[in-house]
Protein backbone atom coordinates (compact mmCIF):
# COMPACT_ATOMS: atom_id res chain seq x y z
CA UNK A 1 0.00 0.00 0.00
CA UNK A 2 1.37 3.29 -0.76
CA UNK A 3 1.60 6.31 1.82
CA UNK A 4 -0.94 8.69 1.57
CA UNK A 5 0.26 12.37 0.46
CA UNK A 6 -1.91 14.04 2.66
CA UNK A 7 -1.11 17.64 1.38
CA UNK A 8 -2.47 16.68 -2.08
CA UNK A 9 -5.78 14.70 -0.83
CA UNK A 10 -8.60 16.39 -0.83
CA UNK A 11 -10.45 16.41 3.01
CA UNK A 12 -13.04 13.63 1.85
CA UNK A 13 -9.85 11.68 0.86
CA UNK A 14 -8.36 11.74 4.16
CA UNK A 15 -11.43 11.03 5.70
CA UNK A 16 -11.83 8.01 3.48
CA UNK A 17 -8.02 7.18 4.18
CA UNK A 18 -8.65 7.38 8.30
CA UNK A 19 -11.77 5.36 7.73
CA UNK A 20 -10.34 2.61 6.20
CA UNK A 21 -7.17 2.00 7.48
CA UNK A 22 -5.29 -0.01 10.24
CA UNK A 23 -2.43 1.44 11.04
CA UNK A 24 -1.71 5.34 11.78
CA UNK A 25 2.38 4.63 11.06
CA UNK A 26 2.17 7.01 8.10
CA UNK A 27 0.59 10.16 9.89
CA UNK A 28 3.02 9.39 12.48
CA UNK A 29 5.56 8.84 10.56
CA UNK A 30 4.91 12.78 8.25
CA UNK A 31 4.64 14.50 11.68
CA UNK A 32 7.24 16.84 12.13
CA UNK A 33 7.36 18.98 16.19
CA UNK A 34 5.76 22.45 16.05
CA UNK A 35 8.81 25.18 16.53
CA UNK A 36 8.85 26.66 20.37
CA UNK A 37 7.41 30.37 20.12
CA UNK A 38 10.22 33.01 20.52
CA UNK A 39 12.11 33.14 23.84
CA UNK A 40 12.82 30.71 26.49
CA UNK A 41 10.22 28.01 27.40
CA UNK A 42 8.16 29.28 30.01
CA UNK A 43 8.77 33.23 28.52
CA UNK A 44 5.66 34.87 29.30
CA UNK A 45 3.59 35.55 26.15
CA UNK A 46 1.14 38.75 25.60
CA UNK A 47 -1.13 38.44 22.27
CA UNK A 48 -0.85 41.93 20.60
CA UNK A 49 -2.60 42.95 17.47
CA UNK A 50 -1.31 45.18 14.70
CA UNK A 51 -2.74 46.33 11.34
CA UNK A 52 -0.38 45.39 8.40
CA UNK A 53 -0.44 46.04 4.78
CA UNK A 54 -2.34 42.97 2.53
CA UNK A 55 0.83 42.52 0.41
CA UNK A 56 3.10 42.46 3.48
CA UNK A 57 0.81 39.79 5.31
CA UNK A 58 1.15 37.76 1.95
CA UNK A 59 4.94 38.11 1.66
CA UNK A 60 5.03 36.93 5.81
CA UNK A 61 2.84 34.17 4.90
CA UNK A 62 5.17 33.03 1.91
CA UNK A 63 8.34 33.20 3.73
CA UNK A 64 6.61 31.22 6.79
CA UNK A 65 5.14 28.26 4.47
CA UNK A 66 9.31 28.44 3.12
CA UNK A 67 10.25 28.01 6.35
CA UNK A 68 8.10 25.73 7.99
CA UNK A 69 7.42 28.03 10.59
CA UNK A 70 4.60 30.45 11.17
CA UNK A 71 4.01 34.15 10.55
CA UNK A 72 4.19 35.12 14.33
CA UNK A 73 7.34 33.47 14.54
CA UNK A 74 8.74 35.61 11.81
CA UNK A 75 7.23 39.13 13.42
CA UNK A 76 8.66 37.98 16.83
CA UNK A 77 12.24 37.39 15.23
CA UNK A 78 12.05 40.53 13.55
CA UNK A 79 10.90 42.62 16.57
CA UNK A 80 13.56 41.51 18.59
CA UNK A 81 16.20 41.83 16.43
CA UNK A 82 15.20 45.52 15.81
CA UNK A 83 14.39 46.12 19.35
CA UNK A 84 17.85 44.67 20.33
CA UNK A 85 19.24 46.65 17.75
CA UNK A 86 17.74 49.95 18.73
CA UNK A 87 19.08 49.53 22.67
CA UNK A 88 22.29 47.83 22.63
CA UNK A 89 24.82 50.24 23.97
CA UNK A 90 27.27 52.26 21.42
CA UNK A 91 30.54 50.68 20.64
CA UNK A 92 33.45 52.21 21.60
CA UNK A 93 34.58 52.22 17.67
CA UNK A 94 31.10 53.92 17.22
CA UNK A 95 31.84 56.85 20.19
CA UNK A 96 35.01 57.70 18.98
CA UNK A 97 33.67 58.60 15.23
CA UNK A 98 30.68 60.95 16.72
CA UNK A 99 33.57 62.65 18.78
CA UNK A 100 35.56 62.79 15.78
CA UNK A 101 32.66 63.98 13.68
CA UNK A 102 32.31 67.07 16.73
CA UNK A 103 35.24 67.90 16.58
CA UNK A 104 35.29 68.67 13.23
CA UNK A 105 32.48 70.55 13.27
CA UNK A 106 33.29 72.38 16.28
CA UNK A 107 36.39 73.33 14.52
CA UNK A 108 35.02 74.27 11.70
CA UNK A 109 32.59 76.62 12.91
CA UNK A 110 35.36 78.22 15.56
CA UNK A 111 37.40 78.97 12.25
CA UNK A 112 34.61 80.30 10.60
CA UNK A 113 33.52 82.34 13.43
CA UNK A 114 36.84 83.89 13.73
CA UNK A 115 36.88 84.80 9.74
CA UNK A 116 33.68 86.48 10.24
CA UNK A 117 34.84 88.38 12.89
CA UNK A 118 38.15 89.84 11.07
Amino acid sequence: MTEPDFDRMTKNEVVAWFQNTDSLAPVIKSMTAAPAPGGAPGTPMMLVSIRLPVSLVEQLDHLADQAATRRSDIVRDALTSYVADQIAPVSQDEAEHALDVLRRIVTTRTTQGRADAA
